[in-house]
This record gives structure tokens, C-alpha cells and sequence, in this order.
């Protein structure tokens, strides 16, 4: 197939498509109709003699061949928009755009409400859709320009991605100020006897776990919540200690009886990684946001 002979607009509507994984949502993103992109999308397939997307139950799944063509692509007109204006800028004082945020549960109850009187007051024009990771696997996997904040994982996640790490955060043992364990030295035999809320799901107490059982010892699980606020206030009310990162175990706003010890493993850390994909790594206004979530942490 010789390049000349290909319509460069139909490629720019199936990058829309991969990113936007749906017919109507790529025609919104391009100003066209939904039978205007209907009717490029098979043009497409005759094109290059692929099916390009199949349908699924979570919508449209882009071929492999539809990725190859995608990346391509986003990558030349990225090229061509650095060659004609060398002075791209982003102005979040003036800027209207949609940032698409996956996020961990654990880490959205921090960030977001930290962000958004920042944009309101610096960035008017900017939006955000967020949305929690479910626990179902295909999430790993960056769609266009989304970014992630999530807790880091010690594996390598399929697809790929940049990835910043925000936070290395130490775990502290939290308790309330007249539970009698704050008496004794918290050494880890001490610690593994004592009965435990832990904030299920989480990356970090689980790490806690193999490494207590790493040395034969095993704590009692007595609560598994859901986040680091049901913790904290479990903690205060009762006889239970919890593994918290440090900054979790401080909340100024409610303020709580609780006292905080170290922990007493010094290599189990908490970390928050931030992940996006490298098509949009010099993209002026991502590189913007990626550096305000950052300052967050």
C-alpha cells in the first residue's frame, strides 16, 4: 500500500477511536457526527483490510494493527506540531481541557480535594473526570492520554508506560493514646500479638503480611476496612492498632486520640507512583498536570 494513497485524515480519526474506545465519543472529540465517524471506521477497515476494533463487554477493543496505526500516528503529529510551533506552551490560566485521572481509592481521598481548589483558582478551564481502579486487571492498562495514581506495585504492569514515583512513604503503628501496648516497646513479636484493623486491598498491609510471615509470625486480623479514615477511627474507639503511612495517621481536620509509634520493620515502605503513557510524555499541558500532582504529595 503506497502512503500517498491514504486518506491522513482517516488516521487522525483512528487515533481518536483507540483513544476514546467508542464510536460517539470519538466523534464528540473530533466535531463530527456519529455516522460521520461511523462511516470512516469502514473506511478504515477497507483500508487496511482489518476489522480495526471488535466488540466486547466493555466496548470497542482496538486490533493489534488498529494500536500499530494509533501510535504512529499520535507520534507524527506530535512531531508536526513541535516543527511548526517550537514554542508550545500550555497556560493553565487560559487553558480548556479534560485530564482523565485513574486513581486508588486510598490515595483519592488526599489528592482530589487538594487539586481541585488549586484549578479552580489557577486553572478556571480545566476539568477532571475521576474515576477509582475496580480491581479489574484490564485498568492496568493506560488508555490515551488517562494518567494514574496508584499504589506502587513491585511488579512490572502489561503496556507501556512512564512512571514518577511521588511518594516513599514509612508505615507507623497507630493507636489510641490510653491503649495499654503504648506501654511496652514495640518490637516485632510485640507488634504481631496484638489485634489489628487493616485497610484491605492495599499493597502496602499486604507487604506487612509476607513479611511477618517471612519470619513466622502472624498477626490477628480482627477488622478489614476499607480505607485509611475507617482505620484511624476504628483505632480511636477501641483496642485495635493499625499499620498506617505516616502522613495517613495525621489528619489535622479531625483530629483524633491517637498516638502513632514506628513501625518496627524499616524496609516495608508505602509508595504512590504516577504513570502515563510515553506518547504524551512532552505533551506541555499532561507535563503540567503531572508536575501539579505531584507537588501534591
Amino acid at each position: 500500500m503506497r502512503p500517498r494513497t491514504i486518506d491522513l485524515n482517516l488516521l487522525v480519526m483512528l487515533e481518536a477511536l483507540v483513544a476514546e474506545r467508542s464510536v460517539s465519543k470519538a466523534a464528540r472529540r473530533m466535531g463530527l457526527t456519529q455516522s460521520a465517524m461511523s462511516h470512516a471506521l469502514r473506511r478504515l477497515r477497507d483500508t487496511f483490510n482489518d476489522e480495526l476494533f471488535v466488540r466486547s463487554p466493555d466496548g470497542m477493543e482496538p486490533t493489534l494493527r488498529a494500536l500499530e496505526l494509533a501510535n504512529a500516528t499520535h507520534a507524527a503529529l506530535e512531531q508536526i506540531e513541535r516543527t511548526i510551533d517550537k514554542s508550545a506552551s500550555f497556560d493553565p490560566a487560559t487553558a480548556e481541557r479534560t485530564f482523565t485521572l485513574r486513581i486508588s481509592e486510598y490515595v483519592s481521598g488526599h489528592l482530589l480535594q487538594r487539586l481541585c481548589p488549586i484549578l479552580r483558582k489557577e486553572a478556571p478551564g480545566i476539568r477532571i473526570n475521576a474515576a477509582h481502579f475496580t480491581g479489574d486487571p484490564r485498568e492496568d492498562e493506560i488508555v490515551g492520554d488517562e494518567i494514574h495514581v496508584r499504589l506502587a506495585s513491585s511488579g512490572n504492569p502489561e503496556g507501556r508506560r512512564e512512571r514518577l514515583r511521588v511518594l516513599d512513604e514509612r508505615f507507623v503503628v497507630l493507636m489510641r493514646k490510653t491503649n495499654p501496648a503504648r506501654r511496652s516497646k514495640m518490637t516485632l513479636p510485640f507488634y504481631a500479638s496484638l489485634s489489628h484493623v487493616k485497610v484491605a486491598g492495599t499493597i502496602g498491609t499486604n507487604v506487612i503480611d509476607d513479611a511477618l510471615r517471612i519470619r513466622g509470625l502472624y498477626r490477628q486480623i480482627v477488622f478489614n476496612v476499607p480505607s485509611w479514615r475507617d482505620a484511624r477511627h476504628i483505632v480511636a474507639n477501641s483496642d485495635l492498632v493499625a499499620a498506617i503511612p505516616a502522613r495517613w495517621a495525621r489528619d489535622r481536620e479531625t483530629p483524633l486520640p491517637c498516638v502513632a509509634v514506628p513501625f518496627p520493620l524499616d524496609d516495608v515502605t508505602f509508595a504512590i507512583d504516577l504513570e502515563w503513557h510515553p506518547r504524551f510524555a512532552l505533551d506541555p499541558g499532561q507535563t503540567w498536570f503531572r508536575a501539579l500532582i505531584a507537588k501534591q504529595f
